[in-house]
């Protein structure tokens, strides 16, 4: 009984976490897009100052 829930569960938590990929991948994309873009921008600033 006890792996019969676990299995459950866990077919329960890939259930949701491939709707929340579905749904939320690509405004997460470019906000990760956005984040490293500022990112590369910061320490490119830093690199020409440094010379």
């Amino acid at each position: 009984m006890k792996e019969i829930i676990k299995s459950a569960m866990f077919i329960g938590i890939g259930i949701g976490a491939i709707y929340a990929y579905q749904k939320y991948s690509k405004p997460m994309m470019k906000e990760i897009e956005k984040f490293t873009n500022k990112t590369m921008k910061k320490v490119n600033k830093e690199l020409e100052e440094m010379m």
